[in-house]
């Protein structure tokens, strides 16, 4: 799905252009080569950003762009409605950087983007990549997008920093990535690990997913079920981030979001996924090594 919409070009739309992030983000991303088509700021209309045209409506804009695809700045008090403007004007995919976005305005948007097929990914997402092809948002920073090399290893993660690591890593290696996303790390996400994975084992030129977990919530026991269920067909590598939280409170923040008492601990998301027929791994060194157990010399590039 997401290589397909790239590939199809019809030009990024970016919610929030006008702001302090917007511009910086839009900046790096046409400095990479991205097709930014056009920018929605409610009653900025008629101006531009960087040479991008700036409409009042998402409406507007893809009347006039034909855009599918969006990539959200929108601050948090705001995010939840532009997420269901985006679906009833027509996007297909928004990428969701905000957090801290009050909960139930942000299910309530999620509810509305089910209804019109708009798929949702973040919110504190960093964006997604399609190497070689394009990418939403700016995982990586302001580095040039090139930095990712076409490949056959999908990568998902909670974590952006981590998901632009790997990333790194699978160039270094010699793999390459067929697609990264950072799904975000908050609670109520709009694509979860499950289907993250799914997204990213969906894509032709996956042969494998890497998967990076975190301490808070259970979206690593789900995506065990899934796999054990047999709803994944490549290989899954995991690496859960935060054995040493296992002896903290639980009421200690740590991460993204605060783990609760009755959560899996590290340890648990570990075995669950190990009994599923993921391979765990405890450091990036390991990823390398399950990679290399499972992925033909023929998929090395």
């Amino acid at each position: 799905m997401i290589r397909e919409l790239l590939e199809a070009r019809s030009g990024l739309l970016v919610q929030g252009i006008t702001g302090r992030q917007g511009q910086l983000e839009t900046r790096w991303m046409l400095d990479s080569g991205v097709d930014v088509a056009a920018g929605v700021t409610p009653g900025k209309g008629g101006s531009a950003v960087l040479g991008v045209p700036v409409f009042d409506t998402v409406a507007e804009a893809v009347a006039a762009t034909d855009s599918r695809v969006a990539m959200s700045y929108a601050p948090p008090h705001a995010a939840a409605d532009a997420v269901a403007e985006a679906a009833q004007a027509g996007i297909e995919l928004i990428v969701v950087s905000s957090e801290n976005i009050p909960q139930h305005r942000w299910l309530r948007a999620l509810a509305v983007a089910r209804e019109h097929h708009c798929h949702v990914i973040g919110p504190n997402s960093q964006g997604v990549v399609v190497p070689g092809v394009g990418r939403i948002g700016c995982p990586g920073g302001n580095e040039p997008w090139q930095r990712f090399a076409p490949g056959s290893v999908g990568i998902v993660s909670r974590s952006g920093g981590m998901a632009s690591e790997l990333a790194m890593l699978m160039r270094n290696w010699g793999w390459g990535t067929s697609v990264q996303m950072s799904i975000g790390g908050t609670p109520a996400v709009g694509t979860t690990l499950t289907e993250g994975v799914e997204l990213a084992a969906s894509d032709p030129n996956t042969r494998a997913v890497v998967v990076f977990g975190e301490p808070s919530g259970g979206q690593e026991i789900d995506l065990a079920v899934a796999v054990a269920d047999g709803r994944i067909d490549v290989p899954v590598i995991a690496m859960v981030a935060g054995r040493a939280a296992d002896s903290l409170p639980t009421t200690l923040p740590f991460g993204h979001a605060p783990r609760s008492a009755d959560g899996a601990t590290v340890q648990e998301k570990c075995a669950a996924l190990a009994d599923a027929g993921v391979l765990v791994a405890r450091s990036t060194h390991h990823v390398r090594a399950h990679l290399a157990d499972v992925l033909p010399a023929a998929a090395l590039r």
